[in-house]
């Protein structure tokens, strides 16, 4: 097994706790959305993954849809 498929079966073992959390930004106002802070005053919870939020879900800054988001790379 190559080093590059070692680490992908071990990325592809991580329970979804053990995968750091992402942060996207709003492309019209710049708002952050961190997974790991979620946004409680929508309430969506800490640790809320992306794909979990609602699809309807909008931009608490500037109302701006949830695919207005795109993920920084940290």
């Amino acid at each position: 097994m190559t080093d590059r498929e070692a680490t992908s079966k071990a990325a592809s073992q991580l329970s979804g706790s053990e995968v750091p959390f992402k942060i996207w930004q709003c492309i019209l106002c710049g708002y952050i959305y961190d997974e790991g802070a979620g946004c409680p005053e929508d309430g969506i919870a800490p640790g809320t993954r992306w794909h979990d939020v609602p699809d309807d879900w909008m931009c608490p800054e500037c109302s701006a849809a949830k695919g207005d988001f795109e993920m920084m790379e940290i």
